[in-house]
């Protein structure tokens, strides 16, 4: 950030908070969307592929119906580089936020950035279904994106709107001016965040008209390194 106060003198300022992490939300392009709708839509409508999610492996869902997605098929379908990429921004970035300083910047800016995908999978949360509070134990990097958002009838509460909403509960900051103890969020179809798996999150039940809504998301674990970690491993 950069304030002009005149008299040839710009002031500048950076922001440094390396004893915290971050969601980065941002939205799925148009065809990755399309592709992983229809994905999804073969998995769920004929219950098939990979069958019923680990429960162990993917959280602590009060769901019926959560589906495994085998990521040969984001290979296939020519998208799975896209999450990659996605992947490697966010570490990037949360590393850069951890070491704000000048020399190991240049060092982190300079690395190379390995991906992976560990494992996927769909839920479609139905009315009266909720995510209690949990993480994601199996891997550094945690994600989330939501296919399919129905109309959610008003909340019974009409002071409190949290229908259907996903709350990350605040993990290291207890100052009661700039801080708050979570954040709710209202996802749109679309919208997509990343995340590190030690963030505490859950989501909220909902209800609909029909009864028979879909609030479709599919989660996703990822890890990564680096060339120089890598070559410390070699080295040891």
């Amino acid at each position: 950030m950069s304030l002009d106060l005149g008299d040839d003198f710009v002031m500048k300022a950076e922001f440094l908070q390396p004893w915290s992490t971050f969601v980065m939300k941002t939205v799925l392009p148009p065809v990755v969307l399309e592709k992983m709708i229809k994905i999804t839509d073969d998995i769920v409508v004929n219950e098939s592929s990979e069958g019923n999610v680990d429960w162990e492996r993917s959280g602590s869902g009060q769901m019926n119906d959560e589906f495994s997605v085998d990521p040969s098929i984001l290979e296939r379908e020519n998208i799975i580089g896209f999450f990659l990429e996605a992947v490697r921004h966010f570490v990037i970035q949360q590393t850069l936020q951890v070491n704000p300083y000048e020399e190991d910047r240049k060092n982190i800016l300079d690395d190379e950035w390995y991906t992976q995908m560990k494992d996927m999978w769909i839920v479609s949360q139905k009315d009266n279904e909720y995510q209690p509070i949990h993480l994601h134990p199996n891997a550094p990097v945690a994600a989330v994106m939501y296919l399919k958002i129905p109309d959610f009838l008003p909340s019974r509460n009409p002071t409190r709107n949290e229908d259907g909403t996903i709350t990350f509960i605040n993990n290291v900051g207890n100052d009661s001016v700039w801080g708050t103890p979570f954040m709710t969020l209202n996802p749109e179809v679309g919208d997509f965040f990343i995340f590190p798996s030690s963030q505490l999150h859950l989501v909220y039940p909902f209800r609909t008209a029909d009864g028979i809504g879909e609030r479709r998301s599919v989660s996703f674990n990822a890890l990564f390194s680096s060339k120089s970690k890598q070559e410390q491993i070699n080295t040891k």
